[in-house]
């Protein structure tokens, strides 16, 4: 295959001299074949036959390839942004700050634990928010919260201000681990 394309390539502007002469080759290839067959033909077919080798070569000439010309480069992909600024944080991110991670499945299923919640921006006028929930851990291990979100819930929580929102959502979830409490 490189091969086949390094014949393929450019030659910046010089003449491919073969396919310059292809078209006359042919067309005299072609008139020479008819001229074998000629006696047959009358003086009228005959001078029909020279009025389409003039014209033929007249067509000819005008459709010769001037050049091989070297095909458009592709664009250049545009950078979206300065390459020594650091990545822009998402507005709705919470600051970092100083917090102790653990592995929840590591914890008692009794120790009450904080899981930073985050809602996507699900509907139009909803945004990313984060909500830093407290429950017991056995809750997150087994993902029992995942069953009693409802849109109803949800729409409540990420239409309220920030610190009513997690009111509400710590609420629902203490709501929903005294459902679950024998």
């Amino acid at each position: 295959m490189a091969g086949r394309l390094s014949k393929l390539l450019p030659t910046d502007g010089v003449f491919i001299p073969e396919s310059r002469r292809f078209p006359q080759e042919l067309m005299a290839s072609v008139m020479e074949g008819l001229r074998d067959d000629l006696g047959e033909l009358s003086l009228g077919d005959r001078k029909s036959l020279e009025e389409l080798h003039r014209i033929w070569s007249g067509k000819m000439a005008n459709r010769l390839p001037e050049s091989n010309p070297r095909p458009p480069s592709p664009k250049k992909r545009r950078l979206r942004g300065k390459k020594n600024d650091p990545p822009a944080k998402s507005p709705a991110e919470p600051p970092e700050e100083e917090r102790e991670e653990r592995n929840v499945f590591e914890i008692d299923d009794d120790e009450i634990v904080t899981n930073r919640i985050c809602v996507p921006r699900k509907r139009s006028h909803w945004k990313l928010r984060y909500f830093d929930i407290k429950m017991p851990a056995y809750v997150l291990k087994r993902g029992l919260l995942n069953e009693h979100f409802n849109w109803e819930i949800l729409e409540g929580i990420m239409s309220a201000p920030d610190e009513e929102a997690t009111a509400m959502f710590q609420q629902f979830v203490d709501d929903v681990v005294k459902d679950l409490t024998p």
